[in-house]
């Protein structure tokens, strides 16, 4: 017998990306279930890093990086060497970033969702079914409904049915969700099968770096922290001739790790998988009342450590503005800005690291004498050296016109009433205008009283404001802006930038793109 409830939000899937957004969602007032069919959390690891912005992401939940145990922070160069173990690439990934931020962080995953999971449980709002998959979705103006049943059942078994406003997938690579939608995919055609292999080492390792892009042709390898003080990670790239079933063996694991000085003696396996690595993203995500999220939406190389970020990414883009819908604060139509605004960003990214994947996965010597010398080279020349790619930047979507608009906000320590830390945790986060001290006095009555009703705060930070900026990150940032206020979003991207006297334009315009009409449509 099929059981009907009714819920704000129904997501598919419940890894870090569905934990976080169901997690968002309870806290801002709105119920949602997810649907997750693997009865138990998954045991292994699959991403193992993350970056400054995600702090800050997830320190807006409650889990701290500086503290969690789960969450290793990580401080040296990222390199790349050659087959003789001469640098051709060094990034300084390390130290606080734009975010407020450590910007290399590592962690191990089982640990990091039940920490997140933890968190999901302190609010009631939302639901969780293990053990069950979604095998049915459909649609029309009012409502979106979810079947489900017991995921090792048989089409007999028990079915419940979730009637919502949306449906969210964040259901991984083979999405029910996408599946369902019609949507068509770019793809890179940047595709090769590595070999993951997790490992616990009995005492810490003695190795060349923790972190490292080996880029041999006879074996492309990468080195990484496996997310907690001793866990190890190393990828092997799977040669020409050379199949899946061959690589993916314990044998051919602990043959891989041995000359890494790693044995069954000294070292537990925890895991060996093959994992086939795309670029690819879906070109729409939005379909009426469903939508995708993570690797529903998107495929990133592992090669600068996106993947997961870019799945919170969504989340939080999503959340907000699902948020601001369902409380009619904001028209139908903003929804249709989570698309556009995410594909473009995500796509930098995966482009990003499709040009560092160019680096290390090639298996021909001759072509890997040429890319090392021309590296090489770069490193004694910087103007041989390609020019660092720029800031990913969100795509068309609810942001002004000036040129920092759509670029993730600084994040600077403050003082305000005698508290002292980061800015959020001081003065929490939302819709904010930063302003140096006096930018808000041409602001007219009307535009204030509006701002205030909407929960939009106005923030002024500096010397002789209430809030002051102890390290000068906001000065800094307005005298590179050349503006006297900034508008952030709620998932902190800046809306825009201005001087004082252009403040009431600029919130006059995001006033507007935010009138919700007597009649709003799907």
């Amino acid at each position: 017998m099929s059981q009907h409830t009714d819920v704000d939000v129904v997501i598919v899937g419940y890894g870090p990306v569905g934990q976080y957004l169901s997690y968002k969602l309870g806290r801002l007032g709105w119920t949602s279930v997810c649907i997750e069919r693997h009865s138990e959390a998954y045991a292994f690891p699959r991403a193992v890093h993350f970056d400054d912005e995600i702090a800050r992401l997830f320190n807006s939940i409650g889990l701290d990086a500086d503290t969690t145990p789960a969450i290793q922070q990580f401080d040296v160069p990222y390199r790349w060497v050659n087959a003789d173990k001469e640098v051709l690439l060094e990034l300084v990934w390390r130290g606080r970033g734009r975010s407020g931020w450590n910007v290399n962080n590592f962690f191990y995953q089982p640990h990091l969702e039940r920490e997140i999971n933890d968190i999901v449980a302190t609010q009631t709002r939302t639901q969780v079914l293990r053990g069950w998959e979604a095998v049915e979705v459909v649609q029309d103006d009012s409502v979106a409904t979810v079947a489900a049943r017991p995921h090792e059942g048989g089409p007999d078994s028990e079915t419940r049915s979730f009637r919502c406003q949306y449906v969210v997938g964040a259901d991984g690579a083979n999405s029910f969700v996408r599946n369902n939608m019609a949507v068509t995919t770019t793809d890179l055609g940047f595709a090769f099968d590595w070999l993951i292999v997790d490992l616990l080492p009995h005492e810490p390792l003695e190795l060349e770096a923790r972190a490292w892009q080996w880029c041999r042709p006879e074996r492309p390898t990468t080195v990484i922290p496996g997310g907690s003080p001793h866990r190890q990670r190393f990828e092997f790239m799977r040669l020409p001739g050379e199949t899946v079933e061959e690589l993916n063996t314990a044998r051919t694991a602990w043959r891989l790790v041995g000359e890494f000085g790693l044995t069954p003696d000294n070292a537990v396996l925890e895991r060996h998988v093959v994992y086939t690595f795309g670029a690819r993203w879906s070109d729409r995500w939005r379909d009426g009342r469903l939508f995708i999220a993570g690797d529903a939406a998107h495929l990133t190389p592992p090669f600068a450590g996106q993947g997961m970020c870019a799945g919170i990414r969504d989340a939080e883009n999503l959340a907000w503005k699902l948020d601001a819908v369902l409380r009619k604060k904001a028209p139908d139509s903003l929804l249709d800005t989570y698309g556009p605004e995410r594909i473009e960003h995500v796509r930098h990214v995966i482009e990003l690291c499709v040009g560092l994947g160019q680096v290390i996965c090639v298996t021909d010597p001759q072509a890997a004498a040429v890319r090392d010398a021309r590296m090489k080279a770069a490193l004694q020349d910087p103007e041989l050296a390609p020019a660092p790619p720029p800031l990913p930047r969100l795509g068309a979507g609810l942001t002004g016109s000036h040129p920092e608009a759509g670029y993730v906000s600084y994040h600077g320590r403050v003082t305000a009433g005698g508290v002292s830390g980061r800015f959020d945790d001081v003065l929490g986060h939302g819709w904010t205008v930063l302003g140096r001290p006096g930018a808000f006095a041409p602001l007219p009555h009307g535009t204030r009283a509006w701002a205030n009703d909407y929960g939009l705060r106005l923030v002024e930070v500096g010397e002789g404001a209430p809030v002051s900026d102890d390290e000068g990150v906001y000065a800094a940032w307005f005298d590179d802006l050349d503006a006297d206020a900034v508008v952030i979003r709620p998932d902190f991207y800046v809306y825009d930038a201005c001087a004082a006297q252009s403040l009431d334009a600029v919130l006059c315009r995001l006033r507007s793109s935010l009138v919700v009409d007597d009649v709003t449509k799907v």
